[in-house]
């Protein structure tokens, strides 16, 4: 079996790009999925290139998912009201970690997806549409793609979202507690009797008077701390992990609880909120996830050498394509623009 060149993948890539547009646009039209199937079959590079690019699309949740219709309006209830009013002390809440058994499934009660759905259709509403319903329907604020987000909240703290990060915020008589659900955020905390937490997978930080950020990523938990002191903990088995983080220390913790401290300048802590990605000995693949919220388009990475390469610098958030530029041309690599969505990067 012969290769695929360059330029093969390269015209693959771009038209899987079309398809998800075309598929988008109309998921129920017989004749397009028909020609969907027959150009996804004609070349394994054809069906590599539409595996890669919907897994990516759906990372970066630019679009609208397929069949919105079904959940949308699940989330213009919160999304309409006025940031002042998010904060729970605002309105009745249920007690964090209760509040998805008292809400009503997405989807709940609507038409079923007609079963002449194809099953490239069928995926694409399962990856695309089902993970963002869920968030929105547990979120109360998300940033877009290329958004920054502040927010004030009802006690006078601040959180500033990254692109493409969601929070959900519980406010009682004894505590505040926030759930970092996606993306990253920057807490600055303000005094008040109650503790104020911040819960991300199994990984809770007690602010101790001091401003801080918390990360996910597909690998880690990271929390980094600008000034003051937090406390990290363990969720699952309430295991200390950090008893005392302060300015200019962060610590990152895997899946399994393992956890890996670092140090780095205060003042590039939270750097993204004035535009800057700070880098401290990330791979390139690592650095493209970073960018890809704040890209309007889709980054795909091609499989070589380039994608682990260790790198450390400050990248421009505000102009992506050319942190990419400068991100690969120091490290012997290319980016490829197809499209005006679509960038490849790949060794040189």
């Amino acid at each position: 079996m012969t290769e695929a060149s360059d330029s093969d993948r390269m015209r693959a890539d771009a038209e899987a790009l079309d398809w998800i547009i075309a598929l988008r646009e109309a998921p129920e039209d017989l004749e397009t999925r028909a020609r969907f199937d027959q150009w996804r079959a004609a070349a394994p590079v054809r069906a590599r290139a539409w595996e890669e690019s919907a897994r990516i699309y759906a990372g970066i949740g630019e679009a609208s998912p397929l069949h919105s219709e079904h959940w949308a309006r699940l989330g213009e209830r919160r999304e309409a009201a006025p940031i002042s009013s998010i904060p729970g002390a605002r309105r009745p809440r249920p007690a964090y970690g209760m509040r998805a058994k008292a809400r009503r499934a997405p989807g709940k009660g609507r038409a079923p997806v007609a079963a002449a759905l194809s099953a490239v259709a069928a995926a694409l509403v399962v990856v695309l549409a089902a993970p963002e319903a869920v968030l929105r329907w547990q979120a109360d604020a998300i940033a877009g793609t290329g958004e920054l987000r502040t927010m004030t909240l009802a006690d006078g703290s601040h959180i500033s979202l990254s692109p493409g990060s969601a929070v959900s915020i519980d406010y009682s008589s004894a505590e505040r507690r926030i759930g970092l659900l996606r993306g990253q955020a920057w807490f600055d905390v303000q005094d008040d009797p109650r503790p104020f937490r911040v819960t991300a997978r199994n990984v809770e930080t007690t602010d101790i008077g001091t401003a801080f950020e918390v990360g996910l990523t597909d690998g880690a938990t990271r929390v980094a701390v600008g000034h003051g002191i937090v406390r990290v903990d363990d969720a699952r088995t309430g295991r200390t992990i950090s008893e005392r983080l302060v300015a200019g220390q962060n610590v990152s913790v895997d899946p399994a609880g393992k956890a890996l401290r670092g140090t780095a300048p205060p003042e590039l802590i939270g750097a993204w909120r004035d535009g800057r990605l700070a880098v401290q000995d990330q791979s390139v693949s690592e650095v493209v996830d970073a960018l890809r919220p704040w890209h309007r388009g889709i980054i795909l990475v091609r499989p070589g050498a380039l994608a682990g390469r260790r790198v450390t610098g400050i990248y421009d958030l505000q102009d992506t394509a050319g942190a990419m530029g400068a991100l690969t041309k120091a490290h012997g690599g290319r980016v490829t623009q197809i499209t005006p969505w679509l960038l490849i990067l790949s060794d040189g």
